[in-house]
């Protein structure tokens, strides 16, 4: 059985700063907010291997910064192996909207074999979070 927590404190750090992109018709200028985001934190992976196992517990951090604007970015990942068998991946991206604030993306994946390169895909987790300007 497969149990896992994944916890990260997500922090927006200094002031939007607006330059002049080409709309997408190519005919006016707009201005773009970009919003430098720090994403850290740490999280535990617990493999429990049934009732009378005592399980494995595995520690990992994230860390990671740069520069949005209002077009989603790429997703930054990370992956981390637990037990010689788990596998959990975290992908993370992110975009700014008119008034300075982010929309974090983040998608969990936890996988679970007989090895920790498996591609047995056992759950995935979906969440957002909203950070003001």
């Amino acid at each position: 059985m497969l149990a896992a927590a994944a916890v990260a404190g997500l922090t927006v750090a200094g002031a939007p700063a607006a330059g002049a992109v080409p709309s997408a018709a190519g005919d006016a200028v707009t201005a773009s907010v970009w919003r430098n985001v720090a994403l850290t934190g740490t999280y535990t992976i617990r493999d429990d291997e049934g009732i009378f196992a005592a399980g494995t517990y595995c520690n990992g951090n994230v860390a990671s910064e740069g520069w949005v604007n209002e077009v989603r970015t790429p997703s930054v990942w990370w992956e981390t192996t637990c037990g010689g068998e788990i596998r959990v991946e975290k992908h993370v991206s992110a975009e700014t909207d008119a008034g300075g604030g982010v929309m974090i993306y983040v998608t969990l994946r936890f996988y679970e074999g007989t090895n920790d390169t498996n591609t047995d895909l056992d759950a995935e987790y979906n969440f957002n979070r909203y950070v003001p300007a």
